[in-house]
């Protein structure tokens, strides 16, 4: 099945696919749009060029698993998209995919007179790390301790509304 793998954040969209063989491969990632609408546009363009028949959302929860205002706005972004191009969405727990994909990306490199990287460099190394992200947040996708449903989804975003 392919799967498009999608780490949400507020300045860009990292996003990985994996192909009928389950292949994980990186995609370009995204700057985000001025509006969903935006960036469901851009989306509805890979999902088709892509061919994908599920989305996998990365949901940002805090470390010890209550959902944070970022989990709560990605819920409603993916929600929106899953709508806007017919395809089911799940969402994969990203703790700590960051760090991850940090260790795998390795750091910035240094600026051409050995100072710090310029924002050239910064921006690129932004984008492999979101890159790397979503590739993670694809492989955890074949764990089912990680997925958590849609309906599941609104039901831990329920429980934490009765713990306020």
């Amino acid at each position: 099945m392919r799967v498009l793998a999608i780490d949400l954040g507020d300045r860009r969209i990292g996003l990985a696919v994996s192909d009928e063989h389950g292949r994980v491969h990186g995609l370009s990632t995204l700057g985000r749009s001025a509006s969903i609408d935006g960036d469901i546009q851009r989306l509805k363009v890979i999902c088709t060029e892509t061919r994908v028949e599920q989305l996998a959302v990365g949901l940002p929860l805090h470390s010890d698993g209550r959902w944070s205002e970022q989990a709560e706005a990605t819920h409603a972004w993916a929600v929106a998209l899953a709508h806007a191009v017919s395809l089911p969405v799940c969402f994969v727990d990203e703790r700590y995919s960051t760090e991850r994909a940090a260790q795998l990306v390795g750091r910035a490199s240094r600026g051409s007179g050995g100072g710090p990287p310029g924002p050239v460099r910064r921006e690129a190394h932004r984008a492999a790390l979101d890159q790397a992200a979503a590739r993670l947040i694809l492989e955890d996708y074949a764990d089912p301790a990680l997925v958590i449903s849609v309906a599941s989804a609104k039901v831990l975003a329920g429980k934490q509304d009765d713990r306020k």
